[in-house]
C-alpha cells in the first residue's frame, strides 16, 4: 500500500474544488478493503484523525483535512460486475463516474444519477448522496443504491442490502461481518420533504441502509457498491431554449414541470414528461457567452430540457413541446434542439460549464466558494 508524507507530494489533497485549503502527515492510498480495515483499526487505537477523500471534485470542503491523514480511494477504482440480466453493477468507489456511464453505453444500461461533475467518484457521489440534471425525474442518488460495503471507524465491516434491514420505530441493530451487533437510537427528527442532503438521513423504520448513503464520511469508509441500472432510453430528446424575458422563462419553466407531475399520473398517452428541467437566468448567459458564442444577444433566460421518447412517441412529444414553447414566446429561432448525439452532449456541457467556469474563476482570483443546494416547495 502506497503512503505518501512528503508535503509537495501531497498539496493536492489539502484542497478541493471550493478551494478550501487544509493540512495532513500522510496520505494513504488503499487498494482494496483489507487495507481500509488495517487503515481505521490502527487509526482509531491511535487517535489519528482520519478524512476520506474521492476525487476532490466538492464545492462545500468535505474532503479537506484538518490534520491527521488522507485516506484516498483513488486507487480502488474496479468496475466488478455489470449484471445486465438483472440490471445491476458492483463497483468500488474510486470508479469515475464518466468512466462508468461509458461502460453501460454499450450494453444499453442506465444510471440516472448525474451530478453536474462527471469526474467525481461514484463513492463521493454516495457519500453525498447527490443529486444532478435528472434528479427531476429519477430523484437523488440514494434512489439507486440497493448495496453497500462500509468500514466504521473501528474498522468493522458491515455489507448492507436495501430492504434486509429496517429499524423498529426509532430503533436500529446492524450486525458486522465478524457478528458484532451495534444498537443505533435514531433521533426523532422531521425530514423536510422537497430534499434532504444535510445531515443524516433518519425517519422511523428506515432501512439501515439509507443512515450512510450521504452521511459524507463521517460514520465510515465505502469499499463496495451495488448500484441499481435501468434499460436505457431509445432517444432522448434534448433543446435549450432561449428567452426575451425571465418571466418568459420561469412561466415555461412552471407549466413545464406541472405538465411532467400530472403525465406521471396518466401513463396511458405520450406527454411532456422532463427528465430534465433547468433555468439559466441572464447573469449565467453573460458568464456563458465567451465559450457560446451563439447565445442570442438578446436572451435574458433560457431552459435546458430533456426527456425520453421512442420512435412511435418523438414526433407527438415534439410537436408537444413546441407549443408550450411557443406559448410562453420561446425564441424558436435562436433555440438549439439537439439533432444528433453530438449536439446532445454540446448541451451538457453547455448546462455543466456553468459550475467549471465558476471554479476556475474562484480559483484564478485565489478565493473560495462554498457551495451549497437548497430547496423550496413547489407551490413557492
Amino acid at each position: 500500500m502506497i503512503t505518501k508524507t512528503e508535503q509537495n507530494e501531497i498539496q493536492d489533497y489539502l484542497k478541493d474544488a471550493s478551494n478550501t485549503a487544509g493540512y495532513c502527515d500522510a496520505v494513504v492510498y488503499p487498494e482494496n478493503t483489507d487495507y481500509v480495515i488495517s487503515i481505521l483499526k490502527r487509526a482509531n487505537a491511535e487517535k489519528i484523525k482520519v478524512t476520506v477523500c474521492g476525487n476532490r471534485t466538492g464545492l462545500s470542503g468535505g474532503s479537506v483535512p484538518n490534520g491527521g491523514i488522507v485516506l484516498s480511494t483513488e486507487k480502488m477504482n474496479r468496475i466488478l460486475e455489470i449484471n445486465e440480466e438483472k440490471r445491476f453493477a458492483i463497483v468500488e468507489p474510486g470508479v469515475l463516474l464518466s468512466d462508468f456511464l461509458k461502460e453501460l453505453q454499450p450494453k444499453k444500461l442506465y444510471y440516472p444519477p448525474d451530478p453536474t461533475e462527471l469526474n467525481c467518484f461514484l463513492g463521493g457521489t454516495v457519500a453525498t448522496n447527490a443529486s444532478g440534471s435528472k434528479t427531476f425525474k429519477y430523484g437523488p442518488t440514494r434512489n439507486f443504491i440497493i448495496g453497500i460495503e462500509i468500514v466504521l471507524p473501528t474498522g468493522d465491516l458491515f455489507v448492507l442490502e436495501r430492504g434486509q434491514n429496517f429499524a423498529k420505530n426509532f430503533n436500529l441493530y446492524i450486525t458486522s461481518a465478524n457478528q458484532k451487533r451495534i444498537k443505533l437510537k435514531i433521533p426523532s427528527v422531521k425530514s423536510l420533504p422537497t430534499k434532504n442532503t444535510a445531515g443524516y438521513f433518519c425517519k422511523e423504520n428506515m432501512d439501515a441502509i439509507d443512515l450512510f448513503i450521504g452521511s459524507e464520511g463521517t460514520l465510515g469508509v465505502i469499499t463496495k457498491l451495488k448500484l441499481m441500472l435501468l434499460s436505457a432510453p431509445e432517444k432522448v430528446l434534448s433543446a435549450v431554449i432561449f428567452f426575451n424575458s425571465e418571466d418568459d422563462g420561469l412561466n415555461f419553466i412552471e407549466e413545464s414541470r406541472n405538465e411532467s407531475y400530472n403525465s406521471r399520473k396518466i401513463i396511458s398517452q405520450p406527454g411532456i414528461d422532463a427528465l430534465a428541467l433547468e433555468y439559466f437566468d441572464k447573469f449565467a448567459l453573460n458568464f456563458l457567452r465567451d465559450d457560446f458564442p451563439n447565445i442570442p444577444d438578446d436572451a435574458h433566460s433560457a431552459v435546458w430540457f430533456e426527456q425520453e421518447v421512442d420512435e412511435v412517441s418523438i414526433n407527438q412529444i415534439t410537436d408537444l413541446w413546441i407549443s408550450l414553447i411557443e406559448k410562453h414566446n420561446g425564441d424558436l429561432a435562436h433555440s438549439w434542439i439537439a439533432m444528433n448525439e453530438k449536439d446532445k452532449l454540446k448541451f451538457v456541457e453547455f448546462r455543466h460549464r456553468i459550475s467549471t467556469k465558476v471554479n476556475e474563476f474562484i480559483s484564478s482570483h485565489n478565493f473560495r466558494k462554498l457551495g451549497t443546494d437548497f430547496a423550496v416547495p413547489i407551490k413557492s
